[in-house]
């Protein structure tokens, strides 16, 4: 295959849906069935390491790779399928060589930054139900301070009619007096008073 054939990690992680460290775990674990420049690629002659390269033959079995990871295998059942064999059962792989399950794709796939971005985004979250408590409560004391203030014009209202009320009952009162006292004399009845009290003066003599 020529060279211009071959492709490089990053596009083939985007492919798979992976990162390019995940697609260099795969290459190290299944190199017995990945070309030799995706599986081992070896050392330049200056003595440094070569990249990988993949072909289209070893995106194929790294995708199906993914499909069996995802559905629970282990690394070791993966390399069994590849061989054609039936997967072991857990427990019989756990008495061999351990390998560990793939982790879900959110747990290796996102980037602190990611993780940081969703407590970022839960702390915004307990933020706005905060501010909405609160101002839930503070309608609560307006609608309370509302009910204040038209009770303190109903109070206000009673006791201007309980001052009318006060000064018809003080007006009541006073003519009721005014009709007990006794009516004023009239002149005529006042000079036969005076005359009275003569004669009683000049008989006392």
């Amino acid at each position: 295959m020529a060279e211009t054939e071959l492709r490089l990690p990053g596009e083939v992680a985007r492919e798979l849906g992976i990162s390019t460290s995940t697609l260099r775990r795969w290459a190290k674990e299944f190199h017995p069935y990945l070309s030799k420049k995706a599986g081992k690629p070896g050392k330049s002659g200056a003595g440094a390491a070569t990249h990988r390269r993949y072909t289209q033959a070893d995106v194929d079995l790294l995708t199906q790779v993914k499909a069996l990871l995802d559905q629970g295998m282990t690394y070791g059942q993966v390399i069994q399928h590849l061989k054609g064999e039936k997967p072991a059962a857990k427990e019989e792989e756990q008495e061999g060589e351990a390998y560990s399950i793939v982790p879900s794709e959110a747990e290796v796939e996102a980037p602190a930054l990611g993780r940081s971005f969703v407590v970022v985004a839960d702390a915004l979250r307990n933020i706005g139900e905060n501010q909405q408590a609160i101002q839930n409560s503070l309608q609560v004391n307006r609608n309370l301070l509302g009910v204040l203030i038209q009770d303190n014009f109903n109070l206000k209202e009673e006791n201007a009619k309980l001052r009318d009320r006060v000064l018809k009952l003080e007006q009541a009162v006073n003519e009721l007096r005014r009709q007990n006292q006794t009516p004023p004399l009239s002149s005529e009845e006042q000079r036969e008073l005076e005359n009275r009290k003569g004669c009683l003066s000049f008989s006392s003599k």
